[in-house]
């Protein structure tokens, strides 16, 4: 009986560890990625104050391929400029007229329509960012008239 318990213990120690091991390596990798991200919002002088987190980071991969890590935040004046902008329209940024059944999207930042896009690129050590206007990569025009931060096209951390 006792050999079986010990062969049980090694059995469970087999598929248990490894499993630890990859969540803490996922684990430590998103916190890699988080502190790259902020440390390039940092370089774009976005106050830490006015961040919104939209999306939290997350960890993707193809199989044995590179990590990306996507995060996309909005910032308290973009969300105002926003809500001001869609208001006086009265059509969301994506052409959704505002109604009386959505109008309640106003009031979650999570909805906002101005983002900005940060990709951490763990094989090339860098971030790179973007702006986005209703779910879409922003034109330079919609840059200048909508967002109120500039951010770095690119931060490398070689």
């Amino acid at each position: 009986m006792k050999k079986w318990k010990i062969i049980l213990l090694v059995i469970s120690l087999l598929i248990v560890l490894p499993i630890l091991a990859y969540i803490g390596y996922i684990h430590f990798r998103i916190t890699q990625a988080e502190n790259r991200i902020d440390e390039t919002i940092a370089a774009s002088k976005i106050p830490e104050d006015q961040v919104i987190v939209v999306e939290k980071i997350m960890y993707n991969s193809k199989v044995f391929a590179y990590e990306w890590f996507p995060k996309s935040i909005t910032t308290k004046k973009d969300y105002a400029n926003w809500k001001k902008i869609v208001t006086e329209k009265q059509q969301f940024l994506n052409g959704v007229k505002l109604t009386s059944k959505n109008k309640s999207k106003l009031d979650s930042p999570k909805n906002c329509e101005l983002t900005y896009s940060f990709v951490y690129e763990s094989d090339s050590k860098s971030v790179s960012s973007s702006y986005s206007c209703a779910g879409n990569e922003a034109t330079p025009s919609q840059v200048k008239e909508y967002f109120s931060y500039t951010i770095l096209a690119n931060k490398s951390f070689k």
